[in-house]
């Protein structure tokens, strides 16, 4: 189920409701977006240690304040990838040739779709490892905050996205399908005392679609 606040908040209303016809075509385009997309992702646990602002796990080294605090009393982390599937971007495409107003739309529901999905991988995740005793912490994905979005590369590699899940990274570091998500995920035997995802991590306080 995609969330309708969600895909309103991407199309820019702040505590205001759309017009009918607006909430007409956004479920035209839920259903569009929903028969295009193919879901899918792909998980990988190694161990990690962090020193003071410094992050390393699976052979990488990342350097970030911030993920090193969300990881604090990690003794592994999760590699996560997902994607909406190039469907989505045919879709999107499409529209932006023909209908740029419904471009728009579909680009909000594609967006939606793709955090609700995460939610859900994200969920299963938690389910699984509190069999172990585990919590799992919130996603951090490369270019939040002070993590630099040139580790995307080899992150990709480590989780070998485009056997896995058909991600691959332009030269310019742009993932394709366009509406992909990687992250880090910390599992911890402490529990926190909150959940945050998304918005509450990242540090880019001027972004439109920030939620706080």
């Amino acid at each position: 189920m995609i969330d309708r606040k969600e895909i309103i908040r991407y199309l820019g209303y702040k505590g205001e409701q759309p017009g009918q016809d607006i909430l007409d075509l956004i479920e035209v385009c839920v259903a569009e977006v929903e028969a295009a997309a193919v879901p899918k992702h792909v998980c990988r646990r190694f161990p990690v240690r962090v020193t003071g602002e410094t992050v390393a796990a699976a052979g990488l080294t990342f350097y970030s304040k911030r993920l090193a605090t969300n990881l604090k009393d990690c003794a592994e982390v999760v590699f996560f990838a997902a994607t909406l599937g190039v469907g989505v971007d045919r879709l999107l495409q499409k529209y932006l040739k023909l209908q740029v107003s419904k471009a728009v739309v579909v680009q909000a529901v594609a967006a939606a779709a793709m955090e609700g999905y995460c939610n859900q991988c994200q969920k299963e995740l938690e389910a699984s490892c509190a069999e172990e005793g585990l919590f799992v912490r919130p996603r951090y994905s490369p270019g939040y905050g002070d993590l630099e979005l040139a580790v995307q590369g080899e992150f990709l590699q480590v989780l070998q996205a485009h056997k896995t899940v058909g991600i691959v990274l332009t030269e310019g570091d742009i993932m394709l399908p366009e509406k992909s998500v990687t992250a880090i995920m910390g599992l911890s035997p402490v529990r926190t005392a909150c959940h945050r995802e998304g918005c509450e991590m990242c540090g880019n306080v001027n972004c439109a679609y920030r939620r706080i």
